[in-house]
């Protein structure tokens, strides 16, 4: 259990006796089909002109249909699977992929998503009402969903990105909860200015959330921009640089554990209740399967697109774009190439943005210079700005996302692999990132045919650029602005017992766990309009901070002097950087046989609350961590009426 309720993994040394082929080629997760009209339209527009204030509401620009269900036979990388996951009822195709379809909304448009559920499980469910407090902090409601559209700006109310919503599955007859919906009509009203880029969707029902996204229930979600109006992509697409929407790959990093249900290994089952807590289902409440544990069940191996280290092509010269996602449930990886056998120069790698939004050009530096090139071997002794800024940009922690340049620069054969702790700049300090190999890059002899060229510093600084609004920040040479809100999240090792399950809250965010009784005050106040100073600093474990609807501009590391039991002085980065997801590690151990922790390195970033009242969350991203309680309620009020703004 710990290896999977954790940050990090060893490398993976097993598949079981279904031995797939490691050398595939890159697949890419199936494209989500647009409904213009039939039988889904109806039932949709149906279901939202139900919602309060909707009833004139008409069809959205832009329809997509998403079923949680239980998906049989899907393959993992040789593994016939059963698990919880989403499947597109509109598709023609009826092959059970692992990773759910790729969503492409367009900014200044509505788009609805229709999600129906009738998931099942081995094991028997657990339902706890969410008055009670052990809802907040107990694992349970397995088969209850709803949908979160990570990154996005758009209103927390209903039918929009409403995480306090439950969404029963049709299988269940629980008098807890058959008053609840079993489908619901989101509805995203995106907003001109959004910046386009990669962000992605997932379950968000509290309690249950890594038993949906752990087996592989989620997908990208890319943003775009109207015809007409150009953003950053269109800038990227532009000669010179020609680097367009087919040079794009998206490519969704997991790591699904299961247990073996045959002797032959080549069928499995995902165990919620295994998952959360140990043990093996009985068959009579798990489909009639016997379950036995293999390799995976403790540790499961990266996939990419549901597959095993899969081959990206690239033909020389080329510059291909890596859209990456990380949709495991904790696992944190620094993604750097390495040469296989007697290949040549590695490929130059350069990050263009993070977490959805296009990277800001450094406050000094050559701005006709290839921007950002990637430096593995930066110094935090000799260039702390470089080093810290480098080690957050190509940090892939739970939840974030990372868009990669990768260039064609010599024929051969290369690994894209999780970076060990001194092979790369790191924020990973205390904890261990994971070293799985991703995919294999191969570069072939024949040049490309279309002349590429990596973007300059000068380019990001383009007006074309839609970023979010910046925080109100008055700036002071060598400080940073003083907190209005600061968060100690820590991991109480004495909750847990001798097989690593909690007792009792574990998992805490200033000495709280998750309120889920909706008649409380949210646990976070914050209103309209005001610039909010976030000091983030865990004192015991890895988590990674995620909040919804605002993104926030990071803005410094500020280490811990161990010695003298201070905070030493902050490490600005070489520009903010726009995040909505942030990992911080906490300290060493006070003294030994002691079971307290110091403080870990404090991340300092700015949030300014635009456009949107409502109650929302925030939380650690490692996802077992959430379900265990390492979330808060979050309301945003309009600060003159100190209501919310009606939808």
């Amino acid at each position: 259990m710990a290896a999977l309720a954790g940050t990090s993994a060893l490398t993976w040394t097993g598949m079981g006796k279904a031995q797939a082929a490691r050398r595939a080629a890159l697949a890419s997760p199936p494209d989500g089909t647009l409904i213009r009209s039939g039988d889904l339209a109806d039932a949709y527009l149906t279901a939202l002109q139900s919602v309060p204030g909707f009833a004139d509401a008409v069809l959205p620009d832009r329809l997509f249909s998403l079923a949680a269900t239980t998906r049989r036979g899907a393959d993992l990388y040789g593994i016939s699977l059963t698990a919880p996951g989403y499947l597109d009822p509109a598709a023609t195709s009826d092959v059970a992929a692992i990773v759910g379809p790729t969503l492409e909304f367009v900014r200044g448009e509505v788009n609805g998503v229709y999600l129906t559920n009738d998931m099942t499980i081995c094991g028997v469910d657990h339902n706890i009402v969410m008055t009670s407090a052990l809802s907040g902090w107990r694992p349970h409601g397995y088969t209850t969903t709803n949908l979160h559209t990570h990154g996005l700006h758009v209103t927390p109310q209903a039918p929009s990105d409403d995480v306090l919503l439950t969404i029963r599955s049709s299988t269940d007859t629980d008098p807890m909860m058959i008053d609840e919906p079993r489908l619901y009509p989101y509805r995203f009203d995106v907003p001109g200015d959004h910046p386009v880029g990669t962000f992605w969707y997932h379950p968000h029902k509290h309690g249950a959330v890594a038993s949906q996204v752990g087996p592989g229930m989620s997908g990208a979600l890319v943003i775009r921009a109207q015809d007409g109006h150009a953003d950053f992509d269109d800038l990227l697409a532009a000669a010179p640089y020609n680097i367009t929407r087919e040079d794009e790959e998206i490519l969704v990093l997991q790591t699904i554990p299961y247990f073996f249900t045959n002797s032959e290994e080549t069928d499995a089952v995902f165990y919620p209740a295994g998952y959360y807590f140990g043990g093996v289902a009985d068959p009579s409440d798990c489909y009639g399967l016997d379950l036995t544990e293999g390799p995976a069940t403790t540790n499961p191996p990266t996939t990419v697109n549901g597959q095993r280290v899969p081959t990206l092509s690239l033909a020389q010269g080329q510059v291909k774009r890596l859209r990456l996602v990380n949709a495991t449930n904790g696992q944190t990886y620094v993604p750097k190439l390495r040469a296989v056998d007697e290949a040549g120069e590695v490929p130059r790698l350069y990050v263009i943005a993070v977490d959805g939004i296009a990277l800001l050009p450094k406050e000094d530096g050559e701005q006709a210079a290839p921007y950002y090139k990637i430096d593995y071997t930066l110094d935090p002794a000799t260039d702390p700005t470089g080093y810290w800024t480098t080690a957050e940009l190509i940090t892939l922690a739970p939840g974030q996302r990372l868009d990669l340049l990768i260039v064609g620069d010599t024929p051969g054969r290369f690994e894209l692999y999780g970076a060990a702790k001194g092979e790369s700049p790191m924020v990973v300090e205390v904890d261990t990132p994971n070293t799985n190999t991703l995919i294999e890059v191969e570069i072939g002899n024949v040049a490309h045919d279309i002349a590429q060229k990596i973007p300059p510093m000068s380019l990001f600084a383009d007006a074309t650029i839609r970023r979010p609004e910046p925080p109100a920040i008055e700036p002071v040479s060598g400080t940073l602005p003083q907190a209005t809100q600061s968060l100690e999240f820590k991991t109480i090792g004495a909750a847990f017992n001798t097989s690593g399950v909690p007792t009792r809250p574990a998992f805490l965010i200033n000495d709280q766990h998750f309120d889920g009784n909706l008649d409380d005050p949210a646990q976070i106040q914050l209103y309209k309009g005001n610039t909010d100073i976030w000091n983030l600093y865990s004192t015991n474990d890895g988590h990674i901070f995620h909040i919804h609807i605002n993104s926030f501009q990071a803005l410094a590391r500020v280490p811990y002097d161990t010695a003298n039991r201070v905070y030493g002085p902050p490490v600005p980065y070489a520009m903010p950087i726009w995040r909505d997801t942030i990992y911080f590690d906490g300290g060493p151990k006070k003294d030994s046989g002691n079971p307290e922790f110091l403080p870990g390195t404090m991340v300092v970033m700015a949030s300014k609350q635009v456009d949107f009242t409502g109650e929302f969350v925030l939380h650690c991203h490692n996802l077992f961590h959430e379900d265990s309680g390492m979330m808060l309620t979050v309301s945003i009020l309009d600060p003159a009426t100190g209501e919310l703004d009606p939808t």
